[in-house]
């Protein structure tokens, strides 16, 4: 609903700027100068509105009202006047006689302070305590603490934590301690209507999660919403706790969703864009495998196997970012910053992910997908299967070129780092449709450009 209101207001903005400037620019007004500009004007929007998507700023957990965020705005709107003055000189030129540069500046002045003034007010708004949802969370254990602690330091979520309720009396971390809590479930309608609760959030446990469901259904008429931890805890990060999963969590979420026309329709664009980015790369092929080949000996290809869909092993292709036999003497091992096994060339093709365009051939034969899990190495999985509960789940769909882990946690290389990033990958797999797809891939175009400069 947040992003709704951000981007419909976004669009009334845009189209209001755009009024206001041709009135200030011909000091007059009528249907058909607004319609001489309207079309191009358009399609610029529709770009600009594009470059604000891939580049974060209708994700309300990720942004925050501060100089960061502020700096981001502006520099989005520099990206954009660039794509539009791009669009009108060197390819509308071609078309039209329309070369509106002073209508451009204005427009552009005008958007930028009306923008930045109108998000200034709407995180603001929701991080007004008058505005808040007042939070209750029932059960303490480190995932309702993460989700604590999410809520507290991002305001802008539009939550506000007002109590704990501990019926196990457990010891509660000393910083979470100004939130009021008790351990008291008889009270619990009491504790709701004291402290003005919105919403509770219950983790689940064999021990009281009874005793829970009978004093929440006695407070059923003060009209809260009630939700349980996993799925909130998706909704404010994106991510599957899974050391709170439990085997049911699988069949009450995955089973509808690998019907038959998704797979039919992933698979089509799957091939057509492997195919055409493919043949696109065939251009600069050359001057690739040449930069390899000058710093250092061994193939222009690298072949390594991975586990792929249903715990199937496959080998997946990558041009060779390494010295040669960079594992010869050591055996696996997970790649890490500043690795000295990596060549000049391969940190600069590491970073831009053109190592990885060899996969294309692995989607081709269906072995990958565009948007899923990253395969890893069978030594690997072997190892994190031991390690972290339902690791083995995330190979229940296609691996992918990119994924929702790629674009929300940085390169891991750690037993941690996977288990973070299988948090990601199990809510890709639980959610995963065209829509996601289309965002991850556009979202994984902002994180290879920032990648690329080093941000």
């Amino acid at each position: 609903m947040k992003k709704t209101i951000l981007l419909l207001t976004d669009i009334i903005l845009l189209y209001f700027s755009l009024v206001i400037t041709l009135f200030i620019r011909y000091q007059y007004f009528s249907w058909e100068l607004l319609q001489e500009h309207l079309w191009p004007f358009s399609i610029v929007f529709a770009l600009w509105l594009i470059v604000f998507f891939i580049n974060g700023l209708y994700e309300i957990r990720k942004v925050k009202n501060d100089y960061k965020f502020y700096g981001q705005l502006i520099n989005n709107l520099i990206v954009n006047t660039l794509l539009a003055f791009s669009f009108f000189y060197l390819i509308l030129g071609r078309f039209s006689n329309l070369r509106p540069q002073k209508v451009l500046i204005i427009l552009i002045l005008i958007f930028a302070i009306l923008w930045i003034i109108w998000r200034k007010i709407f995180f603001s708004l929701l991080s007004s305590i008058r505005l808040s949802n007042n939070l209750a969370i029932i059960g303490i254990n480190p995932e309702s603490l993460l989700l604590a602690q999410e809520i507290i330091t991002q305001p802008h979520l539009g939550y506000k934590l007002k109590l704990f309720i501990n019926p196990e009396s457990l010891n509660i971390p000393e910083k979470f301690q100004i939130i009021p809590s008790t351990k008291d479930l008889a009270n619990l309608k009491k504790d709701l209507e004291k402290y003005k609760i919105n919403t509770v959030v219950v983790v689940n446990n064999p021990k009281y999660s009874p005793e829970v469901a009978r004093y929440l259904f006695e407070s059923i008429d003060l009209k809260i919403t009630y939700s349980n931890l996993i799925d909130f805890y998706e909704k404010i990060t994106g991510k599957i706790p899974v050391t709170d999963l439990e085997r049911s969590w699988f069949f009450e979420n995955l089973s509808q969703k690998n019907n038959d026309w998704f797979q039919i329709i992933k698979r089509i664009y799957d091939l057509f864009f492997a195919i055409l980015f493919g043949l696109i790369s065939l251009v600069f092929l050359p001057f690739l495998a040449l930069l390899i080949k000058l710093e250092s000996n061994g193939p222009l290809i690298y072949k390594q196997k991975r586990v792929g869909l249903g715990g199937k092993e496959f080998y997946a292709y990558k041009f060779r970012s390494m010295k040669k036999d960079a594992e010869k003497n050591t055996g696996a091992q997970w790649a890490k910053e500043k690795d000295a096994r990596i060549t000049k060339i391969g940190k600069i093709i590491r970073k831009t992910r053109i190592d990885e365009i060899p996969q294309f051939w692995n989607i081709i034969k269906g072995e990958m997908s565009f948007v899923g899990p990253r395969p890893e190495r069978p030594e690997f999985v072997e190892i994190l299967k031991q390690e972290i509960p339902f690791y083995n789940e995330r190979h229940l769909i296609k691996p992918g070129l990119t994924g929702w882990a790629q674009i929300n946690f940085p390169y891991g290389a750690s037993i941690e780092d996977a288990k973070e990033k299988l948090q990601y990958d199990l809510f890709y797999v639980k959610n995963q449709s065209i829509a996601l797809d289309i965002s991850i891939i556009l979202k994984t175009i902002n994180t290879i450009f920032n990648r690329s400069l080093g941000r």
